[in-house]
């Protein structure tokens, strides 16, 4: 009988230093200041979809939307059970 090897779990990637997002590349920075589209205080800062957005509003946001989804699939499980 041949032997099973087992599968590995693929390594999650190293996160960059100082948190979540790495917005080191100039496309995350605009010459204007305009308000943070979730806390509306000034920044020079761009988001992927090139909004304005501080980078910790942006590393908050996704945690909340990690935590609704994560709640919401809870909530299906719990309901197919």
């Amino acid at each position: 009988m041949p032997s099973r090897r087992r599968q590995s779990r693929p390594k999650r990637p190293e996160l960059p230093p100082g948190g979540l997002l790495d917005w080191r590349d100039h496309s995350h920075w605009s010459d204007l200041a305009r308000p943070c589209r979730y806390c509306q205080r000034p920044t020079n800062l761009l988001d992927s979809q090139r909004k304005p957005a501080h980078k910790t509003c942006a590393e908050e946001a996704i945690a909340r939307q990690i935590e609704e989804a994560s709640e919401s699939y809870e909530n299906e499980r719990n309901a197919a059970s």
